[in-house]
């Protein structure tokens, strides 16, 4: 859990966090080989408003989330961080905003799983990866990238789990300030009081989310 984030991995992190930031909305045309492209800042909408209802379902799905882990670490539950950078300018800043961040959670999650000690947890804890890799896999089609590529635009057949310094080099961007809850780290020796820690960890990231998705939803699509 200790290798750091390559020049190489945090320019491809950057670059799909902000691609098309400075891009107004416009319409969307066929590319040569006949798949659906975003021109001009605009995102294919497959059916009508799809995208809408994808963006609503995961903005619920990312505040069930903070819910969830509130209530499983009752009074040991971090205070909710302050954030920063998180107000999208452009549709299409916002989608590869969106991308870059469940790509983040989808590995951040296979990091985690590993250390955890309750079974408990892990299952929940794996029911929730799986569902930030759906809002990754819809995020990364509609990005015209193949569903299985990671936060890097790697592909992958194989999901690979993030360092937790490799997931807090993503984060920070986006976090102002801790408000004095405990620090973005657990350690990799497995125990119930490290289970409290990795719990908070992902609370955090999902705190991020729900504030990216509740910020930035309604301003896009109603």
């Amino acid at each position: 859990m200790a290798n750091s984030l390559s020049s190489t991995d945090r320019r491809s992190f950057l670059k799909a966090g902000t691609a098309g930031a400075a891009v107004s909305a416009g319409t969307v045309v066929l590319g040569t080989s006949g798949e659906a492209v975003a021109q001009s800042g605009a995102v294919p909408n497959l059916f009508p408003n799809l995208n809408a209802r994808q963006f609503r379902a995961i903005r619920d799905d990312e505040n069930v989330h903070v819910e969830f882990l509130v209530e499983a670490l009752g009074s040991a539950a971090r205070p909710r961080p302050t954030f920063q950078n998180l107000n999208q300018t452009t549709v299409s800043a916002f989608v590869s905003l969106a991308k870059a961040l469940e790509n983040t959670g989808c590995g951040a999650y296979l990091g985690a799983v590993p250390v955890l000690f309750s079974k408990q947890y892990l299952a929940a804890a794996g029911s929730i990866a799986l569902i930030e890799a759906r809002h990754a896999g819809y995020l990364n089609v509609l990005q015209n990238s193949l569903s299985t590529v990671d936060v890097f635009g790697n592909q992958q057949q194989f999901e690979q789990p993030l360092t937790v310094a490799q997931v807090v080099a993503n984060a920070q961007p986006y976090i102002a300030s801790l408000n004095n809850g405990p620090p973005l780290t657990f350690n990799a020796t497995p125990s119930r009081a490290n289970d409290i820690s990795i719990l908070n960890f992902a609370l955090a990231l999902e705190y991020l989310e729900a504030e990216f998705y509740n910020i930035n939803v309604p301003k896009f699509f109603g």
